[in-house]
């Protein structure tokens, strides 16, 4: 009796074994759909995502390699001729790739008031180039996908923009050396650091340390500092000014000497590492003269627009001075004369109230900006922000 209870049990229990087994294999069907359908996946967003580096690399290998030869030949199509060429060996999905026509535009990149550089198409003098490579089926064949293939018709047409700015930035320093540079940080004319009086002091180097060269002398010193660390150096040249001097004979031993309102003290070129020597080269020696701001211009302008510079480069004069023009022709003249050759003007104006609306719009004649210091550390910080305000490489 027990025994046949048993089997009446097995057999009932036969049917529910059999449908539980037609369960796992639709769940396992159902797990092997999803499991192919991430695997088409994956594969395809992996080797999208290695076309699309692709892209990248070679667009931004092309827009590079264009603006080096943009800024060091100067010609335009010699520069597009080699984003083609550089393009062309880097091979996309293992295919040689092209520019569809207009995808390589010139321009130049201008700072921001947000402190970002922006590309401004067709605009002169060209500094950037931007291209675009694009896999659309015209100049090059759009990409066929693994699995997606056999989804939908479309193929993978990825498409990348480079901007590069290989900014070429020609500086010269301006710097006012009338005799007033003599004078302490008090403000007052003929009061010089040291227990130095007048008339001696007319004919007294500038004081090594309480003297306002001097504490032009740690400013520049900064902003050499701080050039330096840049990745890009640019070409600076030294102007120093004050205006034709001669003295008579009664200020011996400078009897009959003459002084220029000019000196090139460096030309134009790689000479940050000579800045601070020429800077301190004049504690030797006396400085005479009043405040000839449009000679020290006007030097400044000629260098910058010498044919040995380059017409790409930005160009920038930063002005210095701790005093009121008082000789020479009107700097704004000589301001406008600079903004007609695209040269910017920042000024830095030390100590001087009175000259604080000439510097101010010889700067905004020129698009430069105008800073006051009131004292030494004003000063330092104004140069500071000057030297970290240059153009650098930047790749978008």
């Amino acid at each position: 009796m027990k025994n046949s209870a048993r089997i009446q049990i097995a057999i009932a229990m036969k049917p529910m074994d059999r449908h539980r087994r037609g369960a796992m294999i639709v769940f396992i069907a159902a797990m092997i759909t999803v499991f192919m359908i991430a695997v088409v996946f994956t594969v395809d967003v992996a080797y999208m995502q290695l076309i699309k580096t692709e892209v990248r690399i070679a667009a931004d290998a092309s827009v590079k390699a264009g603006v080096e030869n943009l800024l060091r030949t100067e010609d335009k199509e010699k520069a597009e001729t080699t984003a083609k060429r550089l393009l062309s060996l880097n091979k996309v999905a293992g295919k040689t790739m092209a520019f569809n026509d207009n995808d390589i535009i010139f321009g130049k990149v201008v700072a921001g008031a947000n402190g970002n550089w922006a590309f401004q198409a067709n605009q002169t003098p060209y500094n950037s180039m931007k291209v675009t490579l694009r896999l659309d089926d015209q100049a090059n064949a759009s990409v066929p996908l693994f699995f997606a293939r056999y989804l939908s018709n479309n193929n993978y047409t990825p498409a990348h923009t480079s901007i590069a700015a290989n900014v070429i930035h020609e500086i010269v320093l301006c710097i006012d050396r009338s005799h007033s540079m003599c004078f302490d940080l008090s403000g007052a004319d003929w009061a010089y650091p040291g227990g130095i009086t007048y008339p001696s002091g007319y004919i007294t180097p500038p004081h090594s340390t309480g003297s306002r060269w001097a504490y032009l002398d740690q400013a520049i010193q900064a902003f050499v500092a701080k050039i330096q660390q840049r990745t890009i150096e640019p070409d600076i040249g030294l102007i120093t000014w004050g205006s034709d001097t001669s003295l008579s004979w009664y200020w011996w031993p400078h009897s009959g000497r003459r002084f220029n309102a000019v000196n090139v003290d460096l030309p134009l070129g790689k000479q940050i590492n000579n800045v601070n020597a020429k800077i301190a080269a004049r504690y030797t020696d006396i400085m005479i003269g009043s405040t000839n701001m449009a000679a020290g211009i006007d030097a400044a302008v000629d260098m910058l627009t010498d044919n040995s510079t380059n017409s790409l480069a930005y160009k920038t004069i930063i002005l210095m001075s701790d005093g009121m023009w008082n000789t020479g022709r009107n700097p704004l003249d000589a301001a406008q004369d600079a903004a007609a050759a695209d040269i910017t003007i920042h000024t830095v104006s030390f100590l001087s109230v009175n000259n604080q609306s000439v510097m101010a719009n010889i700067a905004s004649t020129t698009g430069g900006k105008s800073y006051s210091a009131t004292n030494q550390v004003q000063l330092k910080a104004a140069f500071e922000e000057l030297a970290g305000s240059l153009p650098i490489v930047l790749i978008d």
